[in-house]
C-alpha cells in the first residue's frame, strides 16, 4: 500500500496552520508547533502515523454533520 504524504510547500501559511493542529489533535501529540522550529517541525510531523480507524474518530467527531458514507467514501479515496 502507498503511504499518502502531503508537502508542506503545498499549502498556504493558512492551510499548514489548521493542517498541523489537525495533525497533531488526531494523533494526540503534545507538541505544539510553534514551540519548534519550522524545519523540526516538518521532520516531526513526516514521523507521526495515523491509522484509519483514528482518521475516521477524528472526522467524526469534527464534522458530525457529515454522513459516515461520505466520510468512509473520502478515506476510501485516500488509501
Amino acid at each position: 500500500m502507498r503511504r499518502l504524504a502531503l508537502h508542506a510547500s503545498a499549502l498556504s501559511d493558512a492551510e499548514y496552520e489548521f493542517f498541523t493542529k489537525s495533525l497533531l489533535e488526531i494523533a494526540d501529540d503534545d507538541l505544539e508547533p510553534a514551540t519548534e522550529t519550522a524545519t523540526s517541525n516538518d521532520v516531526r510531523f513526516e514521523e507521526i502515523s495515523i491509522g484509519v480507524r483514528e482518521a475516521r474518530a477524528w472526522f467524526r467527531g469534527r464534522f458530525s454533520r457529515v454522513s459516515l458514507s461520505s466520510i468512509d467514501g473520502v478515506g476510501i479515496i485516500l488509501l
